[in-house]
């Protein structure tokens, strides 16, 4: 896995980034009647739910009553690709470009992520760079009363078998969502800390509610630290798209930790049509927006 740049161009409803050869997108809010926002809200709605052909009509007709909306050509060609459509994501990738260019190099970079992250052989073993590797664990609800389920628990016991084999490495754990006032990252944070591991070695992120913001803030922090790369510690199913997230976000992750150290995951490839979430979070990390 390679470092990948940050990825995020916000273009959203109220705001866009400004192009430095051309105007900057259009919005549909900006552009069309209230009735045509609720068409892009109700395509988002079903694209999101891979019912593709209700999606993709709905955005063709916005195409057509807004043709200078880049986040609708943005979906269209994220979506082609979703659904191994290679004819039409060139088409709406094209058009897209004469639109945006930053946002067409931000959808080619993502979606080169994603179908990077679906097939490539995921390393378990991967060589680290003492303090410039942090072991990152990512947050899984709590129970009411604030403790963990036996999978967050085995992902922090992987966690520890990566700490023990880097042992300069720093730990983040990531992930908020409170039950009786504790986060699951002060939750896991005070597991690692009474099995073993020094207290200042683990820096928390207890703000994040999904796996988008884990990779989005982990990687803020990660570089506020001066972490360079990450080893991500994960339930194995829940990996590949992990990894997507993260990269999208800006980070270079270099491999993982098996939730079974000694026992390594068997992670097939994930055709084109099993990459929809990875899909739906690759928008959300660009900040395209599901309502206008």
């Amino acid at each position: 896995m390679t470092c990948a740049a940050a990825l995020t161009v916000g273009f959203g409803s109220i705001t866009a980034m400004a192009e430095p050869a051309a105007s900057a997108p259009v919005t549909v809010a900006e552009s069309v009647r209230s009735a045509d926002a609720e068409q892009y809200n109700d395509a988002q709605d079903a694209l999101v739910k891979g019912r593709y052909d209700d999606g993709f009509a709905a955005l063709d007709a916005l195409a057509t009553a807004a043709p200078d909306d880049a986040n609708v050509a943005a979906l269209q060609t994220f979506y082609a690709n979703a659904t191994a459509d290679a004819d039409a994501r060139a088409q709406h990738s094209a058009r897209l470009r004469t639109l945006s260019p930053t946002l067409a190099d931000a959808v080619d970079r993502a979606i080169a992520v994603i179908d990077d992250a679906a097939t490539e052989t995921i390393d378990f073993a991967p060589t680290t760079d003492g303090p410039r590797t942090a072991i990152v664990v990512l947050g899984l609800g709590l129970n009411g009363d604030g403790s963990m389920a036996p999978e967050l628990v085995a992902r922090l016991r992987s966690a520890v078998a990566a700490a023990e084999r880097s042992p300069e490495s720093p730990i983040i754990v990531t992930g908020g969502n409170p039950q009786s006032g504790i986060t699951e990252a002060d939750a896991m944070q005070q597991w690692l800390v009474d099995d073993g591991i020094a207290a200042d070695r683990i820096h928390t992120e207890t703000t994040a509610n999904s796996t988008v913001q884990n990779a989005q803030r982990t990687t803020a922090l990660a570089a506020e630290i001066d972490v360079e790369n990450l080893v991500l510690a994960t339930t194995s199913s829940h990996l590949r798209r992990a990894i997507s997230d993260f990269e999208i976000a800006g980070a270079d992750v270099i491999g993982a930790a098996p939730s079974t150290p000694d026992d390594l995951p068997d992670l097939p490839a994930l055709a084109p049509t099993a990459r929809l979430g990875m899909t739906v979070d690759a928008t959300k990390i660009l900040g395209i927006p599901r309502t206008y």
